[in-house]
Order: C-alpha cells, then structure tokens, then sequence
C-alpha cells in the first residue's frame, strides 16, 4: 500500500512540476512577443505626428531595432510596401508587395486592415522562403469630412522559429521535456505543429497550456514523464517497500524532488512580465553581487520615478498605463548604453544601472533624448502626452556603499528634483 502512495506521489509531483514549468514558459513568451510587437506603436506615433508624411523614419527604426530577432520594420501606405528597416537582400524583397495580399496571411491580413488595433499573423511563407510572424497596426486619420480614412500599415517582421530563442523555451530541452507550440487548423478537430516535437502532445504528465497573443491564439504542450508501470524507479520502491529504512529514503527523495521544483521557479522569479525589466528580487540581487564583489568597481544607479501616472490610470484605465511603461523601458533601453541593467521596483518607479562614474554632459544628452520621444505621448491610446518623469542620481562608493543605502540616496536626490521642479511651476 505504501509502495502505490509512493508511486501516486511521483506523479503529483511530476505534473505539478511540468504544469508549472508550462505557465512560466507561456508567460515568458507571451510577454517578450508582446514586447517586439509594441514597438510599431512607436513607428505609428512617428506617421501620426507627421500627418501622414514619413520623416525620419530609418533613425527611429534604428534605434527601435534593439534585438536580432527582428527580421525589419516596414511601412506601407495604402498597403503598399514601401519603407523597410534594414536593408537588406532579404528585406529589399518586401518592397512594393502589397501587405494586404493574401501573401501575407490572407484572412487575417484583411482583418488588420479593418482593425486599429495591434495584431499578430503567422507564421506565414513569404516569397522567398523565409517564415516570420508578422505584427500589424492600421492607421487611419479623418479625411475632409471628419471620417476616419485608412492611411496605411505599419508592421513588423519577426523571423520564425527564430524568434522563440526571446523565451526561455531552451530550458525545456536542458530538462529533457518534450515540447510544442500548436494552432489549430482549418478542420475540425485539426492540430497544426508550429515548433517543438510531436512527442509534446502524449504522455501521462502531457500539459497543454493556452497562449493568447493580441489576435492570436496557440497552444503550448510539453509531455513528459512514463506511466508508472513503465518505470524502473516504480519497480525499485516495490521491491525497496519490504525494508523499512529504504522506504525512509526514498521519502526523503520525493522531498528533495518537491525542493528542486521551489529552487527552480525561484530561478526564474527575477522578470518583471509586462516590461521585461529586472523585478525588485531580481534588482536586489544584482546590486547586492557589484557591491559584495572584491573587484566591484565605481557605477552609478538613476532613480526614474513617472510623473502623473496616477492620473493617467485613472483617466485612461490600466491597460493604457501598462502601455505607458512598456513605451518608457523601451525608450530607456532605445537610448542607454548597451550595457545598462534596467528594473522596475514599482508601480511606476524604475532603477537604470550604469557603469562607471557619470558623464553629465552625456548622461544629459541621453536623458533629453529620452524625453524627447516620450513628448509624443501614445497616441494610440489617445494619451497627447508629454509623458514626463523625474530622478535621482547615486554613486558607488562615493555616495554609499550598500544597496539600500545607494537606493535612498537616489530615491532622495529624485525627490528633490521633483521639488524643485514644483517650485518652478
């Protein structure tokens, strides 16, 4: 009797372990997708402000293209391809195609063309053989008699399966657990595999978690785990299940197993899901290793705190303010040093790390910059904007030399700044 609770235990914890594993990786994918596709509201907010004229458009996609996994940006006025970012054999192909044509995802490509709202297709074959995930936003703006006319589409191409290396999928394969991301097809009943194994969708432990990506709805499956009878360790516990001092044992095993699971999920606790910046766990962590390293040298951190966003919560509803500040970490990690840390520690309070001692004369350069694209606002959520923020600077070791007492100063000097600047107005 003891021998069949051992063996029911196994598999408890075994599918609790895959199912965990399974809404983690969901989730990672989900929000680094959502990441890259956010990025057309940027390209968007650019056509917006020039009425409909296309200006400086290579600068903002240069710095939007932060990530190999992007294959290009593209404008297409009318639907007509006719801006791509960067250029490229590949990408010099996308030139003049229409992105509305069933070429590029046939019924949902019709679809973006009628919603203004972000969306994403794929994976689609171009014509030349490449497949990507396409994410589209329609723009449209009154004509003369106040109606809302379509200007265009802005779009980003995503190269496919590369783009999944944006996740943490690998793990799934460093532990041995068989994986897919599924779609349904056209028939009924119809699975389609877009990446992964098939071996994901059997098994005892198979899991099938959903994944909801703006339009777009996939699957993720990841099998894992024998039947009972199938495995050597059932036959061990059953023959073991006679001496009482390896049943003792192999109790202690299942908790080490039941440990291993806490370990990793802590391991994987250190992202923020809607910004991708550090969470405050994670923030800690690295500011606690630079200053308890005997070789640490000098950094600085920034205490960025946005200003008024409880008001644009309250006025324009959460989801808008959850667009806010996933612009702001991309405009700070569009115009920081390649080598910066970024976290969220707040609501609204972000920590940027950079090496070294401060350069003002640069540090204010980049930070201008900053503010001068989020003077735009997001028009897509019909936030004018501008969107402001403040902050506060603190040196290691020059200001202190712990994490808590580097975040105090900083968090001091930003609200001095913020009370300065009240002063001011």
């Amino acid at each position: 009797m003891l021998t069949w609770v051992l063996v029911d235990r196994t598999q408890q914890v075994n599918h609790v372990k895959v199912e965990s594993i399974a809404r983690s990786q969901r989730d990672n994918l989900r929000n680094e997708l959502l990441r890259l596709v956010f990025k057309i509201e940027t390209l968007s907010t650019l056509v917006i402000d020039g009425n409909g004229r296309i200006e400086e458009f290579e600068r903002v996609a240069a710095a939007l293209h932060d990530d190999h996994t992007i294959q290009a940006f593209a404008l297409a006025p009318g639907g007509i391809i006719t801006r791509v970012y960067p250029c490229s054999p590949a990408n010099n192909k996308l030139l003049g195609q229409n992105l509305l044509g069933p070429g590029f995802g046939s019924r949902e490509s019709m679809a973006a063309r009628h919603a203004p709202r972000l969306t994403l297709t794929g994976p689609v074959t171009l014509s030349d053989g490449n497949t990507v995930l396409i994410g589209r936003l329609s723009l449209y703006f009154n004509n003369s008699e106040g109606r809302a006319q379509y200007w265009g589409t802005a779009a980003i191409f995503l190269p496919f399966p590369d783009v999944l290396e944006v996740s943490d999928l690998y793990i799934l394969e460093n532990l041995n657990l068989p994986y897919g991301l599924w779609r349904s097809g056209k028939q009924k009943d119809e699975r389609i595999l877009l990446a992964g194994s098939q071996e994901s969708a059997s098994g005892p432990n198979h899991i099938e978690v959903p994944l909801n990506i703006l339009n777009t709805r996939w699957d993720i499956h990841i099998g894992a785990g024998k039947a009972w009878y199938e495995s050597l360790e059932t036959w061990l516990y059953v023959a073991l299940s006679i001496l009482l001092s390896l049943f003792l044992a192999g109790l202690v095993q299942r908790n080490h197993d039941l440990m291993g699971i806490r370990t990793y999920l802590e391991a994987i606790a250190y992202r923020d899901p809607l910004t991708g910046a550090l969470n405050r766990r994670g923030l800690f962590d690295e500011l606690q290793k630079r200053v308890a390293s005997a070789t640490c040298k000098k950094f600085t951190i920034y205490y960025i705190d946005l200003n008024n966003f409880k008001a644009i919560n309250d006025t324009y509803g959460h989801e808008a303010g959850d667009r806010v500040l996933q612009l702001f970490t991309e405009v700070v990690r569009a115009h920081a040093h390649v080598t910066h840390v970024m976290g969220r520690i707040g609501g609204d309070e972000f920590i940027l790390l950079l090496n070294g001692s401060p350069d003002p004369e640069l540090d204010q350069e980049v930070f201008e910059a900053m503010r001068k694209d989020l003077q735009r606002g997001l028009p897509a959520q019909k936030i004018s904007g501008p969107i402001t923020f403040s902050m506060g600077r603190a040196v290691y070791p020059d200001d202190a030399q712990t994490a808590d007492g580097l975040l105090s100063c900083a968090d001091a000097s930003m609200y001095l700044e913020k009370a300065r600047a009240r002063a001011r107005s």
